[in-house]
């Protein structure tokens, strides 16, 4: 799975990883509503948020490498 780990996917790891954890209000509402507990879902939140840290962690992407191919190409002041 890592192998297949573009910048693209890289950077939407990163995002999700910032909306799984606290869980978002919208998750919140519909947890209230499937009577699920506020518990329950922090619980399962912070377990999908460690590990997809752990996935952004062991990737063998390099943020640094991306922004340099920027600048080689001359798109950053």
């Amino acid at each position: 799975m890592l192998n297949d780990l573009n910048p693209g996917r890289y950077k939407a790891l990163c995002l999700i990883s910032e909306y799984l954890y606290p869980p978002p209000r919208d998750l919140r509402l519909d947890a209230i509503i499937q009577d699920i507990s506020d518990e329950d879902l922090k619980w399962v939140s912070e377990r999908l948020h460690f590990y997809v840290l752990k996935l952004i962690e062991e990737s063998d992407f390099d943020p640094a490498e991306d922004r340099r191919d920027f600048e080689a190409l001359g798109l950053t002041d």
